[in-house]
């Protein structure tokens, strides 16, 4: 009983020091990373953006406003209110992030879009310089009406636009990754490409989010309001090894599932370790007691 005791701690052990360590996530090829930001912080929103005040310029029906932009349970929250200001219908949100304008750069963000007819929610890319907008302007625009989910693509590369409508659907929490590069201009959902054009801007842009009134058309009275697209996480990369950002860009927060290792993931290995060679010991100990202990011999069964 000893023995086969023995034999089950040491399987058991030899079966937990086997455990390989977590394997660390790397930064993507030809790409270095600038910042991240989970949005644990409540009223902090991410560094270098702000929140845009003025009236829309594609939009007639909204006026942006800094109250629609807030940061609040792990989330960038951008709403859109069936309230006037200045003269419009809606108040809706707008972040800018001026301060991380590049040329080229990957960004990734998990992001959910409210659901409802005359709502788009928008991921863009705007050159630094508004006078060449028309020309140099890209985006992601996610409209989630009922029964019709859709996402059009705009990119502006400097002479032409190319667009292209993205069958759904794009309701719920997806992951998204806009890649502008030498090579091209990328749009992936849940890590598959799902648009690519050669066609690329070299001008300076920035990155930001809004959600706005739909271009066909503002929300109905059938449109549950308020609604707000909702901003998990956002990392943001600079193109290797030329990156128009200054080396000691700001520092970054932490991020589920980051792109650099979690620490408690080490932590955990090691304590595995510990207890295999724990187990393995004990086993190993009373293997020993067991083969060195005097056995008496079985009693006889003469008279």
């Amino acid at each position: 009983m000893l023995r086969r005791a023995a034999t089950i701690l040491v399987v058991v052990a030899s079966a937990i020091w086997v455990v390989p360590a977590p394997v660390l996530a790397v930064d993507p090829a030809d790409w270095t990373p600038v910042f991240s930001d989970s949005f644990d912080d409540p009223g902090t929103l991410p560094p270098g953006c702000a929140a845009y005040d003025g009236s829309s310029e594609g939009a007639e029906a909204t006026y942006f406003r800094p109250e629609a932009v807030t940061v609040s349970g792990g989330k960038l929250h951008l709403a859109l209110h069936r309230r006037a200001y200045g003269g419009k219908p809606f108040v809706t949100g707008e972040l800018r992030c001026l301060g991380a304008a590049q040329q080229y750069g990957r960004y990734e963000f998990r992001a959910r879009v409210p659901v409802g007819a005359g709502i788009s929610s928008i991921a863009m890319l705007r050159p630094v310089d508004p006078q060449t907008a028309a020309q140099n302007a890209s985006q992601l625009e996610i409209t989630a009406r009922p029964g019709d989910e859709t996402a059009l693509v705009r990119n502006g590369s400097g002479a032409d636009t190319s667009v292209r409508s993205l069958p759904g659907p794009f309701s719920d929490w997806h992951s998204y990754a806009i890649e502008w590069s030498p090579a091209g201009f990328k749009v992936f959902v849940d890590g598959k490409e799902r648009y690519a054009d050669p066609g690329v801007s070299a001008a300076q842009r920035w990155f930001g989010f809004a959600v706005t009134t739909s271009g066909s058309g503002p929300p109905g009275t059938s449109t549950t309001l308020p609604a707000e697209f909702q901003v998990d996480f956002l990392r943001v990369y600079a193109f290797a090894p030329a990156s128009s950002l200054p080396a000691v860009a700001v520092p970054p927060s932490t991020v589920p599932n980051a792109l650099t290792g979690s620490p408690g993931g080490h932590r955990w290995s090691l304590w595995l370790a510990v207890v295999a060679t724990v187990m393995a010991a004990a086993a190993l100990f009373v293997l020993v007691v067991h083969k060195t202990k005097p056995h008496r011999p079985p009693p006889s069964h003469r008279a």
